[in-house]
C-alpha cells in the first residue's frame, strides 16, 4: 500500500479523484509516495504527484468534465459548460499538467544532486518526469466520437473506461501503465534518501526544515559534486501527515522534547498561510529568542513572501503590549505568577473589545507549558471565531 498525504482524501474531493485517489493508495507499494493536491508555488495545486526511488515523478491532473459540455477543444485550451450551463476557458489537462512538470523540474535543476554530473545528458535530472491526464467521466469512445481524443491521446491520457480497469489491475500492472503515460522514461539508478527529501522538499517548501551539505552518501555515483551542493531536510512523512490532516478548530499536541512538535506547528502555519484565502495567523511563545527564531525561519524564506504577509511571531508578552499599551512590573507583585494572571486579565478585556476583523484566523502557542490559564484564555478570545477557528497549542508532555 503506498504512503498518502494526506492519509485519506476529502470528502469535498471530487468522484473521479476519490476514484483514483483508492486505486493508488491500494495497488501501489510502500516505496510510492502519493500527494493529493500538494502546493508547488501559490495557486499551483496539482491534483495528484507520485514519487518513487525506483519509479520517477509523475503528475497527473484529473477532469470530471463530461463530453456533452466541452464546447471547444484545442492543444492550449477547452471551452466548457459548468452545471449552470455558463461556459469557462480551461487549460489543457495536459498542458496544466505540463505547467506544473516545468515549475518542478525549474527548482529540481537547483541541486546538483538531483541532475547529471557528466556525459550526454550533463544537467539533466537523473530521474525522470513525467506528466499525464485522467479523464473521469469520458469513456475513450465518447472521445472520439467528441473529436476530443486529438488532443488527449493515450497512453498519456487515461479515460474512464480504463480507470475502471485499473481497479482490478496487480500492482506491476499498474506501475507499467503509469510508465507508459511517460514521454520519455528511462532507467536510472534508485534514488537515495537524500535525493527524495530533496525532491520532497522542492515540491512542498512547508515542509522544509533546512538545508544541508551533500555527503558521499548524497549519490551512487562517483562523480564529485559541485563544492557546496545542497541537500534539502524536510519532515518526516508522520509530521507532514500530521501538518497536513489537522482538521480547522482547537488542537493539542503533546510530546517530549526534541520529538518534533514546533517543526510541525511550523508546518501547520505554513499550511494555513498556503490557503487561496486570506489568512491572520499568529504564533505564540513566551520566550523572547524563541520568538525571535520562529520570525527568522517564517520572514526570511524569500521564496514565500506570504509567510511574511500573513503570519505574526510574538512572544506573549510583546502581544500583550500591542493590546494594552503597557505592562506592569513584575516588582508590583508578590509572585511572577501572580503578576502573569494580572496581565492575562488586562489582555483578555482588550481582546473582548476588538472588533472581529482585528482578531485572527488561525493561532498557534509553542511552548505552551510555560503559558497560564489565563493566557489561554486569551488565545481563544483572539480568534475571530473562538469556538472553531484553528488553535493549535503545543507542549511539552512532561
Amino acid at each position: 500500500m503506498a504512503l498518502t498525504i494526506p492519509e485519506t482524501i476529502p470528502s469535498i474531493a471530487s468522484q473521479g479523484e476519490q476514484r483514483l485517489f483508492n486505486i493508488l493508495k491500494t495497488k501501489l507499494t510502500e516505496d510510492f509516495i502519493v500527494w493529493y493536491e500538494p502546493r508547488l508555488q501559490r495557486n499551483l495545486y496539482p491534483d495528484f504527484t507520485i514519487l518513487s526511488p525506483t519509479f520517477g515523478l509523475l503528475i497527473i491532473e484529473v477532469k470530471g468534465w463530461y463530453a456533452g459540455n466541452i464546447e471547444e477543444a484545442g492543444e492550449q485550451f477547452f471551452k466548457v459548460k459548468d452545471k449552470h450551463g455558463v461556459s469557462e476557458s480551461h487549460q489543457s489537462p495536459l498542458r496544466q499538467a505540463h505547467g506544473y512538470f516545468c515549475e518542478a523540474a525549474e527548482r529540481f535543476k537547483g541541486y546538483p544532486i538531483l541532475r547529471q554530473p557528466e556525459g550526454n545528458y550533463q544537467g539533466k535530472l537523473v530521474f525522470p518526469m513525467g506528466t499525464a491526464a485522467v479523464m473521469s467521466n469520458i469513456n475513450e469512445p465518447q472521445a472520439h466520437e467528441e473529436n476530443l481524443y486529438n488532443f488527449l491521446q493515450r497512453p498519456q491520457v487515461a479515460y474512464r473506461d480504463e480507470l475502471l480497469e485499473w481497479e482490478n489491475y496487480s500492482s506491476e500492472m499498474l506501475v507499467q501503465r503509469l510508465r507508459d503515460m511517460f514521454k520519455v522514461y528511462f532507467d536510472f539508478p534508485a534514488l537515495t534518501v537524500d535525493q527524495v527529501n530533496t525532491i520532497k522538499g522542492c515540491l512542498h517548501p512547508e515542509t522544509v526544515i533546512k538545508q544541508k551539505l551533500a555527503g558521499p552518501k548524497s549519490v551512487l555515483t562517483e562523480a564529485n559534486l559541485p563544492e557546496g551542493s545542497t541537500v534539502i531536510v524536510p519532515l518526516d512523512l508522520d509530521q507532514e501527515r500530521m501538518a497536513r490532516n489537522m482538521k480547522d478548530g482547537h488542537r493539542l499536541i503533546s510530546g517530549v522534547a526534541g520529538s518534533g512538535k514546533t517543526l510541525i506547528l511550523l508546518a501547520r502555519a505554513k499550511v494555513l498561510a498556503n490557503r487561496l484565502l486570506d489568512q491572520r495567523i499568529l504564533i505564540l511563545c513566551f520566550n523572547i529568542t524563541l520568538a525571535a527564531h520562529l520570525r527568522s525561519l517564517l520572514h526570511g524564506d524569500t521564496m514565500n513572501p506570504q509567510y511574511k504577509d500573513r503570519i505574526e511571531v510574538m512572544h506573549f508578552h510583546d502581544w500583550a503590549k500591542s493590546l494594552i499599551k503597557w505592562l506592569p512590573s513584575y516588582n508590583s507583585f508578590k509572585t511572577e505568577e501572580e503578576c502573569n494572571v494580572h496581565i492575562g486579565q488586562k489582555v483578555l478585556a482588550a481582546l473582548q473589545q476588538l472588533p472581529p476583523e482585528h482578531c485572527w484566523d488561525s493561532i498557534l502557542v509553542d511552548e505552551a507549558h510555560t503559558f497560564t490559564r489565563e493566557w489561554f484564555e486569551c488565545c481563544v478570545a483572539g480568534l475571530k471565531d473562538s469556538k472553531n477557528g484553528d488553535l493549535v497549542v503545543v507542549s511539552d508532555g512532561n
